[in-house]
């Protein structure tokens, strides 16, 4: 009998921590959409995927470690950790991220400079070496 109340605890203490690592991985999606121009069809699809993927962790726990059966505690045990992380842990994440982000647009830019004259220096150099293999075709 304690045994079986010992894997009821493990199990909750699991889908708490659970319930708190998928809110985690959502925070970082949403700062990823800070940080880089998303796309609505991107957004879509990323939620999407996201989704897939809790809804495989979820089934994996549940069947791994209560051999499939749907138990409510489970379900409050993830409920009760993305509630713990989205009040505490969530909070203190973004208003961190925001305080960076600043600084991050004035790095992206920065560092993103290289890659703009590359792509205009090939750009003019492919247009160039294009325009010279239409003139020697023409004849010129």
């Amino acid at each position: 009998m304690a045994d079986l109340i010992y894997d009821e605890v493990q199990l909750f203490a699991i889908c708490l921590f659970l319930g708190m690592g998928l809110a985690l991985l959502y925070d970082m999606i949403r700062i990823a959409r800070r940080l880089f121009k998303h796309w609505n069809w991107l957004v879509d699809l990323e939620d999407l995927l996201y989704w897939i993927f809790t809804g495989w962790a979820v089934f994996q726990t549940l069947f791994q470690f209560n051999r499939g059966a749907l138990r409510g505690y489970a379900f409050l045990g993830l409920f009760a950790g993305v509630l713990l992380y989205s009040l505490t842990f969530s909070r203190l994440f973004l208003y961190l991220v925001e305080r960076l982000l600043p600084g991050w647009n004035k790095g992206k830019g920065f560092l993103r400079k290289p890659f703009v004259f590359l792509h205009n220096f090939m750009r003019k150099t492919l247009k160039n070496i294009a325009y010279q293999v239409k003139m020697a075709i023409r004849g010129r």
